[in-house]
């Protein structure tokens, strides 16, 4: 049997993990840059670079396929959902904007990925 204490502790733990998931989860705005899913796989130890990543480079057939998503102002790749990715695609193929898209985009955290309501260029 687990002592009183220990138990404490056990309901504690599951109690903060509950509640951490749940602030994980939900309505939220992250500012950072679009990134395309292969290159911030191959470029991850190179911030910088993906700062500058390229229009052209965002509209490539695999860069596109790849799915995209934001790289927080805090170094977090979030990746888009599948609506997500087609508001992504009209804003790259909108914008006059060649090198460091900046983007602010708003929606739905659930794990590492993001339900998107709204992409705005910062």
């Amino acid at each position: 049997m687990l002592s009183g204490f220990r138990r404490t502790i056990i309901c504690w733990l599951v109690v903060m993990c509950t509640g951490l998931s749940v602030a994980l989860a939900g309505d939220v705005s992250v500012k950072g840059y679009l990134i395309d899913g292969a290159c911030v796989a191959r470029k991850a130890h190179k911030a910088h670079a993906l700062a500058a990543h390229s229009r052209g480079c965002l509209q490539m057939p695999a860069c596109s396929a790849s799915g995209y998503g934001v790289l927080s102002d805090d170094g977090q790749f979030i990746r888009f959902d599948e609506h997500g990715n087609q508001m992504a695609r009209k804003l790259i193929k909108d914008t006059a904007k060649e090198t460091g898209i900046k983007i602010t985009v708003s929606g739905t955290v659930d794990g590492g990925k993001i339900a998107v309501s709204k992409i705005e260029l910062q």
